[in-house]
């Protein structure tokens, strides 16, 4: 999972290096007077990382929920295969069917509480992802707020 999530992250960073590009490629063909156009590249790059470093925190969220699931999955299926070999051995060995009730019902239990477990930790995980994601933008928003006042500043200053 490290390895992909660095190759995202670095395909991110790199489209967005490669989008910033563009951008300035077109707009220095329209330069204004007045108008700071390094600071506003500057500002857009800005926006165009968090977006970066949002997307791959998503997707590691995204993987991390899709590998917890393969997980319980792979859980539940040894458990029942488990219980099979169980009620086999049970059978051929001549065990009351109260006791093989019994051992099939605290397997059921076990499997549904570790079940539970892992969409908790699921719902965490999701949690936590998208607090990271809310941070980033608002951050993000946050800067853009303040960059805009002190264009307002600088400007009745003049």
């Amino acid at each position: 999972m490290a390895e992909s999530s660095t190759t995202t992250k670095t395909s991110a960073e790199n489209g967005a290096k490669e989008a910033t590009s563009r951008i300035r490629e077109i707009f220095e063909n329209f330069r204004l007077p007045g108008f700071d156009f390094d600071a506003w590249i500057s500002a857009r790059q800005a926006d165009i990382d968090a977006m970066s470093k949002a997307t791959s925190v998503a997707y590691s969220g995204a993987q991390s929920i899709s590998e917890k699931q393969a997980e319980l999955l792979k859980n539940a299926l040894g458990e029942l295969s488990a219980a099979t070999k169980v009620r086999s051995a049970s059978e051929s060995a001549g065990e009351k069917i109260a006791d093989i009730t019994k051992q099939e019902a605290e397997l059921v239990q076990n499997t549904l509480s570790r079940t539970l477990q892992g969409m908790k930790e699921m719902a965490e995980a999701v949690q936590q992802s998208q607090t990271e994601i809310y941070e980033i933008a608002l951050d993000r928003v946050k800067s853009n707020a303040e960059q805009l006042r002190s264009m307002f500043v600088r400007d009745r200053e003049k």
